[in-house]
């Protein structure tokens, strides 16, 4: 679903102000839909943050996740929100504009409906042998708002200044490599240009390794197999996947966010 700006403004007040939400409740409501925020000091207000969410989320199957969510029937139980009036005729006179309507389903629910609505689970998977690197780059130009890097080893200058240009047009760029000689030999200062974190080796006897191998590019697309970003590794025998699917997707940015705290 894709909204233009015009839209998604005039959908701010409509999901602040459902329940009165707070900016921790707005951070949960986010949430469900892929992000990991925390709500500390120093937040931004609860307009800015929502604006910034719907501007990640648009052109995704995440945004008519959100807003059916805001029309489904069962979260009003027992209130005294009429739900028609509430939400279903204003979000209708906002997304009319651009292609969308709310209807009632079999199950007598409204939901947006629309063309280009994207499918509940469309898979395209790329499977790549050869010139790996260039097929890393295609995939990195196409990225909008977020692109995590889990790899243990990342010596590939050419692909550490594609996301410097990346960050340079306003994407999110996060790292995790090993904690090692390799990686800390490169002379590439990581840190000073993306959130970076290094992998210690672990286990009863030390000798674990950090050895996964995986990008995820704004939430709806996954490279993930036996390559590298190093220097060596573009004359190796390696493979990669190119996974376009959102439910891949969400599972290995769990997985991302787990390896940073871990």
């Amino acid at each position: 679903m894709k909204l233009d700006e015009v839209a998604l403004i005039q959908l701010v007040p409509i999901i602040n102000e459902s329940y009165h939400r707070s900016g921790p409740q707005l951070v949960d409501l986010f949430n469900k839909y892929g992000n990991r925020d925390v709500y500390r000091r120093g937040f931004p207000s609860r307009k800015d943050y929502t604006l910034s969410k719907l501007k990640e989320m648009n052109d995704t199957k995440q945004l008519e996740k959100l807003i059916n969510e805001l029309v489904y029937s069962r979260t009003y139980i027992g209130s005294n929100v009429h739900i028609i009036s509430a939400f279903v005729e204003p979000i209708n006179k906002i997304i009319k504009y651009c292609g969308y309507k709310l209807e009632k389903n079999k199950d007598d629910e409204y939901i947006v409906t629309g063309e280009g609505l994207i499918s509940d689970e469309t898979i395209e998977i790329q499977t790549t042998f050869e010139n790996i690197q260039n097929d890393i780059i295609e995939q990195l130009n196409q990225a909008k708002f977020t692109i995590w890097i889990s790899v243990a080893w990342f010596t590939d200058k050419t692909l550490f200044n594609k996301l410097k240009e990346k960050v340079s047009q306003g994407v999110n760029v996060q790292l995790i490599i090993n904690n090692d000689d390799i990686n800390s030999q490169t002379g590439i200062d990581f840190e000073n240009h993306f959130e970076t974190y290094r992998k210690s080796s672990f286990g009863a006897f030390q000798n674990n390794i950090f050895h996964e191998k995986f990008c995820v590019i704004d939430l709806k697309t996954v490279i993930n197999g036996s390559y590298n970003w190093t220097n060596k590794a573009m004359y190796n025998q390696e493979n990669i996947n190119i996974i376009h699917s959102y439910t891949t997707a969400e599972t290995y940015a769990n997985r991302f966010v787990r390896n940073k705290i871990l």
